[in-house]
């Protein structure tokens, strides 16, 4: 039986009615008709998570390719790891390192559509976008990245519920509950102080030439 078969027959089993989480339903609905057969980018970010474990980080890797949107070649790529512990950034997560690493080598914010003029490309008359390839799933925080960074795919292969065991340890559901209540009921204090120049910065953004992002 192939890895993929395995692994869909695994989370069927964990996913039918009487298993052990009792979230069923919810996984269902979220991984359903998202599987694809692995590549060779899904694999390096495999072995980059790999790396990080052996780097004394976490268990989490990430590979972002930058594709000709003309040729669909790979022009070039940004390995990313878990680096919180040896960074002391709570940010430093796998694939906030790649996009980042990729933004500041590109001289882009917006990766999913990067004009000729980007730094370091190999383009002359064409545009790219970049595909973000992470061994886990996203937690929110790297999630909302991905999308302000309009990265329009995203490939990943441990589910947040395997990440979560308890063997492993690293669960974001509290993340995800916590942003579903209101600020009174959270887990932190959170207060709003509003001033006589609140709105002013919004006003100086409405008469400013700043680049629209």
């Amino acid at each position: 039986m192939s890895n993929m078969k395995q692994r869909r027959a695994r989370q069927k089993k964990d996913e039918a009615p009487g298993g052990t989480d009792s979230n069923d339903s919810l996984r269902v609905h979220t991984y359903a008709g998202i599987q694809v057969e692995p590549n060779r980018w899904i694999i390096e970010a495999c072995e980059e998570a790999k790396r990080a474990v052996k780097a004394g980080g976490g268990p989490f890797g990430a590979v972002l390719v930058q594709v000709d949107d003309e040729t669909g070649s790979i022009i070039r790529l940004w390995r990313g790891r878990n680096r919180v512990a040896e960074s002391h950034d709570p940010t430093a997560h796998a694939e906030i390192s790649a996009i980042r690493l990729a933004c500041r080598d590109l001289g882009a914010h917006d990766l999913g559509r990067i004009g000729s003029e980007a730094g370091s490309s190999s383009l002359r008359n064409a545009t790219s976008h970049c595909e973000l390839y992470s061994s886990c799933e996203p937690c929110p925080m790297c999630y909302s990245a991905v999308l302000w960074a309009r990265i329009p795919v995203l490939v990943f292969s441990a589910t947040r519920y395997e990440a979560s065991h308890p063997d492993v340890g690293f669960s974001d559901s509290g993340i995800h509950e916590e942003l579903m209540r209101g600020y009174t009921d959270r887990s932190i204090r959170v207060s709003q102080s509003i001033c006589q120049i609140t709105l002013d910065p919004f006003e100086e953004w409405k008469r400013s030439s700043n680049p629209r992002y």
